[in-house]
């Protein structure tokens, strides 16, 4: 399992922040290489994911959940993903606190648990880790914009 961790400060309330998250399809659309978002009757999400991890282009496909605690300023998510093509997948657990440090700023304290399995798997740490840093510094930057552009 591979442990992620990300402290990132926007320039935008909390409230702002919070209604970005709660529209999946749209945070989702912030995140590079997420395609194809459908919210089920059930109150789970399926997508896809495209991505190119060093040599190998991989095309996920998966079911996310995502809860809310706003009072708690908890946002979490689980998500599991496989690629039939190359035998590979991914199953993770993101938890998010939200907190506003100063008026009209939002801090989002971010630990996720990632498991990759199959091919994906054997890739290694380093360049997992590499490629997924590249991903939520991308996603983080989307999620900037679209804040302060509210």
């Amino acid at each position: 399992m591979v442990k992620f961790e990300f402290d990132v400060v926007i320039d935008a309330p909390p409230d702002r922040v919070w209604a970005i998250l709660s529209d999946i399809p749209l945070a989702s659309s912030m995140m590079p290489g997420v395609q194809d978002v459908t919210l089920h009757p059930d109150g789970t999400y399926t997508g896809k994911v495209r991505i190119r991890v060093g040599p190998i282009g991989f095309n996920l496909a998966g079911e996310v959940t995502v809860s809310e605690d706003r009072d708690a300023g908890k946002w979490s998510m689980t998500s599991q993903a496989q690629d039939p093509r190359i035998g590979g997948g991914v199953t993770s657990t993101v938890e998010t606190i939200i907190t506003e440090p100063s008026p009209g700023n939002t801090r989002m304290q971010v630990n996720a648990d990632v498991q990759f399995s199959g091919r994906l798997g054997q890739l290694g740490q380093p360049l997992i880790k590499k490629k997924a840093d590249s991903m939520v510094k991308e996603f983080t930057e989307n999620l900037k914009k679209a804040a302060t552009q509210g």
